[in-house]
């Protein structure tokens, strides 16, 4: 489910943007756990989805940048 930005308020853009950037760090910081301390094996399959989910959140907080840079 896409959000429509464009109808946020500049404040509520900004507190979505911490969210994701934070969502985007907390996945981040799994993936880089998950290959590098984990003896775990981590199916091609799972390193697709967090791939595609990390390329989903990068995109939404560069559309969020773009329109708070127009406010």
């Amino acid at each position: 489910m896409k959000k429509d930005y464009t109808a946020m308020s500049k404040d509520e853009l900004k507190s979505e943007l911490k969210r994701l950037q934070d969502n985007l760090e907390d996945i981040e910081e799994t993936m880089q756990f998950n290959f590098t301390h984990s003896s775990a094996h981590i199916s091609g399959e799972q390193v697709k989805k967090d791939e595609i989910s990390l390329s989903m959140l990068k995109n939404e907080i560069a559309v969020i940048e773009m329109i708070l840079s127009q406010k």
